[in-house]
C-alpha cells in the first residue's frame, strides 16, 4: 500500500510519526557505547551537560584517574563510565541504588567512583575558579557596568545555603533562620555568571558576614592589602546589606525612610547589578539538583558542592548553559542584615567616601 492509497487523515498520521525524532530509551546500562545513540536534547537531560561538553570533562579528568587491576570477571569502569555516574549523581536527586540499577554496578560503587571524581573536581579548582588579573578587570568592570551603569565593578558576592543532614551533637550550629539544616555557600562572580571564588561550609546558622570574615578574599585583603585583590581604588565588589561598606565592596544603603533622591537611585542601580550573582546561584542550583539537599555525611558536603561549583564554571567556558526547563527550583536564601563589627572605622570612612562619589554619578 502505498501514501497515495491512504485515508486523508492516514496521511498526516504517517507523515507524522515520519518526522518525529526518535528518543533512545535505555533499561540497564552495561557499557559506554550507548553514549552516542542519545540526541544532544535528551543527553543534556539525563547529563545536565552537551555530549561534546562531556567529553571534553573525561579528557580534562582522564589523566588523574588511578590506574586500576583487573580482579575476577568483573568489568573495570572506565573513566568514561564514572563520570557519568558521577554527572548523574551530581545531576539528579536520585538515590545510589538507582544510579546503580541504571549502570549495571553495585551501589558501593557509584560511591566509589563518585567520590573520585568529585575529588579530582576540587583538585582542579585553582584551574577553573580563579581570580581576575589585573588585565582583565577593564573588562569585567564594563560588562557589569553594562547591565546597570554601576561602575568599577569585578564581581558580586552573595550568600545562600545548601541543606545537609547535621551531626547529630551539633544540630543547633546547622539550623538557618528558616529552620533548616544547612551550611553556607559564598561565592562572587561575574557579569556573566563565572564563579571566580568561592567559600564553602560554614555552618548555616551563621550569617554572611561570618563567612567572609574567613574566607581567603578577607584573609588575603587583611594580611596583604586591598592592593593585592583589587589593584586600585577603581575596583570593588558589589554586595547586598548584609556586607560591610569599604573600598573594596560597595554596599547599599541602608533605607530607614530617610533617604534622598539620589541615594534611592544609587540602590537601584546597586541592585540592579548585583542580582547577578542571585542568577548564579539559581543557575547552578536549576543543573545540578544535588544542591536541592546533599544528604550524606557533614565531612563530604563540602567536596561536592564545590565539585559542582567547578562544573558550573565548566560548563559555561565551554557555552554550554543551562536551559530553562532546568530551572524549576530557584531557591535561594535572602541575606539579613548583620553588624559589621569586625572592621576598623577609617576602613569604614573609606568606604563611604568612595560610595559618596558613586552617588554623584547617578
Amino acid at each position: 500500500m502505498t501514501d497515495l492509497n491512504l485515508q486523508p487523515t492516514s496521511r498526516v498520521a504517517l507523515s507524522f510519526l515520519k518526522d518525529r525524532v526518535t528518543h533512545f530509551k535505555i533499561g540497564i546500562i552495561a557499557n559506554e557505547e550507548w553514549v552516542t545513540r542519545y540526541i544532544d536534547q535528551d543527553f543534556h537531560k539525563q547529563f545536565r551537560m552537551m555530549k561534546s561538553t562531556y567529553w571534553v570533562l573525561v579528557d580534562t579528568v582522564r589523566p588523574y584517574y588511578p590506574v586500576k587491576c583487573q580482579r575476577g570477571d568483573a568489568p573495570l569502569v572506565t573513566v568514561e563510565k564514572a563520570v557519568l555516574m558521577t554527572l548523574c549523581y551530581l545531576g539528579k536527586h536520585l538515590p545510589l541504588s538507582d544510579i546503580g540499577d541504571r549502570f549495571a554496578v553495585a551501589q558501593s560503587t557509584v560511591f566509589k567512583e563518585a567520590r573520585t571524581i568529585i575529588h579530582i573536581l576540587c583538585d582542579l579548582k585553582d584551574t577553573f575558579i580563579v581570580w581576575p588579573k589585573k588585565s582583565e578587570c577593564v573588562v569585567l568592570s564594563r560588562q557589569f557596568e553594562a547591565r546597570a551603569g554601576f561602575p568599577g565593578v569585578i564581581g558580586a558576592i552573595d550568600g545562600c545555603h545548601i541543606e545537609v543532614i547535621p551531626p547529630a551533637n551539633q544540630q543547633s550550629s546547622y539550623a538557618d533562620r528558616k529552620c533548616n539544616y544547612s551550611i553556607t555557600l559564598q561565592g562572587i562572580s561575574t557579569a556573566k555568571t563565572i564563579f571566580t571564588n568561592v567559600s564553602i561550609g560554614t555552618p548555616g546558622s551563621g550569617n554572611d558576614a561570618r563567612v567572609l570574615k574567613y574566607s581567603s578574599v578577607y584573609r588575603t585583603i587583611m594580611r596583604d592589602g586591598v592592593e593585592s585583590m583589587f589593584f586600585n581604588d577603581n575596583y570593588h565588589l558589589i554586595g547586598d546589606k548584609a556586607y560591610p561598606n569599604r573600598m573594596w565592596c560597595m554596599a547599599p544603603f541602608k533605607d530607614f525612610g530617610n533617604l534622598t533622591p539620589r541615594q534611592r537611585t544609587y540602590n537601584y542601580h546597586h541592585s540592579s547589578t548585583r542580582i547577578v550573582i542571585e542568577h548564579t546561584f539559581g543557575l547552578m542550583k536549576g543543573r545540578w539538583k544535588r544542591l536541592m539537599k546533599v544528604n550524606t555525611e557533614i565531612a563530604k558536603v563540602s567536596d561536592i558542592v564545590l565539585a559542582i561549583c567547578v562544573l558550573h564554571n565548566f560548563c559555561y567556558l565551554h557555552n554550554d548553559e543551562v536551559t530553562q526547563k532546568m530551572i524549576r527550583d530557584k531557591r535561594h536564601m535572602p541575606n539579613q542584615h548583620v553588624p559589621n563589627n569586625y572592621a576598623d572605622e577609617a576602613s569604614k570612612m573609606q568606604g563611604a567616601e568612595k560610595r559618596n562619589r558613586i552617588v554623584c554619578l547617578f
